[in-house]
């Protein structure tokens, strides 16, 4: 029996340890920060707590070790303490939306058990490490930088993190090319690259192995060539968004079998041609937003399918060379609150259904040959 009195007196002590050094991890990361009134509760004192009952941190409860510190919109500021890194049992850091400066902290690498990295939206610079995605383990499933300042070229160590389902490098200073190694995140879920300096190019290829896209989204990546066919094999794909690019080439008819589809953004690019939807049952019916937009030579008729889309909020085919009339039954969903077709060649009639339309808030028609009770609109 005193052997195993032992060891149970033993397991106590480390357990007590271990939870007095977790505690004064948390004390340095305050101090770091100035001691910021957000983490007033955080203090050494007998009448605050276990540290696990502190505001914004989780803990395992058999242990005290921290896993979580979710510090989103606190609004602390400073440097990335390196007292984070000494929480080895930490599985979320949420860092979301504060003023946090520095390079990217190398000092989470020391995390190994890390599945949820949560920079965005701070003021951290400079390039990536060519060794992030071999430091930071394979746990990691979510990894949020956009947002920030971050410079240079994508590291293509990334593609070593082959657990991540989230990457959101979006609204940073990234230059050079896309790397095709991305294609090898085949567990993506979320891709998010827009409003960075990449050099002129396409989408790498390899991209047509993320069949599990949820959620791609590379506006203003200075894109060009012909539209990413391999979309249509995304069965997942919710939302979609190349706006704000150069590519060209028409728009592939398999898009519009998509069935959980939900926003579709492709404007301001050079894409020409027809809609064609095709034959057979409309595969996109979960759409909520299509915008085509400024596209210039998007050219035939409104597709009739789009007047047939249940969840269809907003319609955007502004400055195109649409032309015929506009669809008879474009408001029968009961959901159409934005409506842009001006700047196009349509004529004939304005369907009586559109001045019924209860739902409508904003309606463009300018700049076509429309007819209302026999006048001509042109600026309305």
């Amino acid at each position: 029996m005193a052997p195993l009195l032992l060891v149970l007196l033993l397991l106590l002590l480390l357990v007590h340890r271990t939870a007095a050094d977790e505690r004064q991890l948390l004390m340095q990361i305050k101090h770091t920060w100035g001691d910021p009134p957000v983490l007033a509760a955080w203090s050494n004192g007998s009448e605050s707590g276990d540290h696990c009952s502190w505001p914004y941190v989780t803990c395992d409860a058999p242990s005290g070790r921290v896993t979580g510190l979710s510090l989103a919109n606190t609004k602390v500021a400073g440097p990335f303490p390196a007292a984070i890194g000494g929480l080895s049992g930490l599985t979320s850091l949420n860092l979301f939306n504060n003023s946090l400066t520095g390079a990217f902290p190398t000092s989470v690498y020391r995390c190994a058990s890390l599945r949820h990295l949560d920079l965005s939206y701070n003021y951290f610079h400079g390039e990536l490490p060519a060794s992030i995605g071999r430091a930071l383990g394979q746990n990691l499933t979510s990894l949020m930088l956009n947002g920030d300042c971050f410079t240079g070229a994508i590291p293509t160590s990334l593609s070593q993190l082959r657990n991540l389902q989230t990457l959101e490098l979006d609204n940073n200073y990234l230059a050079g090319t896309i790397p095709p190694e991305l294609g090898d995140l085949t567990g993506l879920q979320t891709l998010t690259l827009g409003y960075n300096e990449f050099d002129v190019g396409e989408l790498p290829a390899s991209f047509r192995n993320l069949t599990k896209l949820k959620i791609l989204r590379a506006r203003s990546c200075n894109l060009t060539g012909d539209f990413p066919s391999y979309v249509t094999e995304m069965p997942e794909l919710l939302v979609l968004d190349l706006s704000f690019n150069a590519l060209t080439g028409s728009i592939p008819q398999g898009l519009w079998n998509l069935t959980r589809l939900r926003l579709l953004t492709i404007y301001e690019n050079n894409l020409t041609g027809e809609v064609v939807i095709g034959d057979g049952a409309f595969g996109a019916v979960n759409l909520v937003t299509i915008d085509l937009s400024a596209n210039h030579r998007l050219s035939g008729p409104i597709p009739e399918a789009f007047a047939h889309l249940p969840k269809l909020q907003t319609l955007n085919l502004f400055y195109n060379n649409f032309s015929g009339e506009i669809p008879e039954d474009l408001c029968e969903n009961g959901k159409l609150e934005y409506l842009n077709v001006g700047q196009n060649v349509l004529s004939g009639s304005i369907p009586a259904s559109l001045a019924g339309c209860a739902t409508l808030k904003r309606l463009i028609l300018r700049n076509n040959k429309l007819f209302w009770h026999g006048l001509l609109l042109d600026n309305y």
